[in-house]
């Protein structure tokens, strides 16, 4: 793993355990094993970390949220694997979900996220599609996917909380509900 990566890693581990107030360039560069000095080689500031950090998460989630999804598959097919995927991404990262409420309760929140939006265009397109051809309701793709598959994330957190795991017929039915929230009537 490069320093970079190294540092990455650190930053979303103590980001995770003590939140950004808590958050030192130190800290990190002990936690990544690097020289402080170091860390400034790749980030102009704490913030600049802590914003190439939030998008290098999503560039890293994305990836396995997208992973073998077949756009040629029958919608629910492709809904059903991109859920499973970022189900998994949220349920095996513990430092995912805590790391996304740090950067929720930021009052630079909004403008973080919007440096991420273009990243999601291929989930998005995929709701849009639904939505032109009739079979989702007529809200824009990025309300379509908060009714839908942005519910994973509070059903991994729930699942986290829980003493047993979901079982997979569970997850078929949780799976199927988010889906029919935005089917046409």
């Amino acid at each position: 793993m490069d320093k970079r990566e190294r540092i990455f890693q650190a930053t979303q581990e103590l980001l995770a355990e003590k939140g950004f107030h808590g958050l030192s360039m130190s800290m990190v560069a002990k936690q990544a094993a690097v020289a402080t000095g170091t860390i400034y080689r790749y980030f102009s500031d704490k913030d600049d970390l802590l914003r190439q950090l939030h998008r290098h998460v999503h560039i890293e989630a994305l990836a396995i949220i997208l992973a073998d999804h077949d756009p040629t598959q029958p919608p629910f097919e492709q809904y059903r694997r991109l859920w499973l995927n970022a189900f998994r991404v949220l349920s095996e990262d513990p430092d995912a979900l805590r790391c996304k409420a740090q950067y929720e309760a930021s009052p630079n929140y909004p403008e973080i996220e919007l440096d991420v939006w273009d990243l999601w265009q291929p989930i998005l397109d995929f709701f849009e599609q639904g939505r032109v051809t009739g079979l989702f309701i007529d809200l824009p793709p990025r309300l379509l996917s908060a009714l839908s598959l942005d519910s994973v994330v509070h059903i991994a957190h729930l699942a986290r909380l829980q003493v047993s795991a979901l079982d997979e017929q569970q997850i078929d039915t949780i799976i199927l509900a988010s889906w029919r929230a935005i089917l046409v009537p």
